[in-house]
């Protein structure tokens, strides 16, 4: 008995090692609804290739870095029912969107006044959201990157 607890001892570390230094990829994320209800700000909108976004001559991949501090309050509340609300800046008011989740819960689908987010979600936990969506701007493909943090 008591060399079987040795083996057992020494093989249980070595299993859960090499269980912990798997990571996932994006087939492994799966959103569901009841995590998504509630209130999350943008924290973060970076591009794949870098390009003059805000129009000022440089270009750049941090979109979100390019924000003036009142344009980087973003604040999008997802209710249970598919509906929601998005702000964006300091006294801005509040819009409606709608929003569901496709391709087995991996593809968050907003829309938004104007434009749809169609984000391929790479990270979903209790306190991120991140999720890339295709963008075709003036001949160009882009992947853009938003990160969402639960308030």
């Amino acid at each position: 008995m008591r060399k079987q607890f040795y083996s057992w001892a020494f093989a249980l570390p070595a299993i859960m090692i090499v269980f912990s230094s798997c990571q996932k990829n994006s087939n492994d994320i799966i959103s569901n609804q009841q995590n998504l209800e509630g209130t999350w700000a943008i924290t973060g909108i970076s591009s794949d290739r870098s390009y003059d976004f805000n129009g000022d001559g440089r270009t750049e991949t941090n979109i979100y870095g390019t924000y003036s501090y009142c344009q980087q309050d973003i604040v999008v509340v997802f209710n249970a029912n598919g509906g929601g609300q998005i702000r964006q800046g300091c006294n801005a008011s509040w819009q409606n969107i709608s929003w569901r989740f496709t391709n087995n819960n991996r593809t968050l689908n907003i829309s938004l006044p104007g434009d749809e987010l169609n984000l391929s979600v790479s990270q979903f936990d209790d306190y991120t959201i991140r999720g890339t969506d295709p963008v075709y701007l003036e001949g160009n493909n882009f992947n853009v990157t938003y990160t969402f943090q639960r308030r």
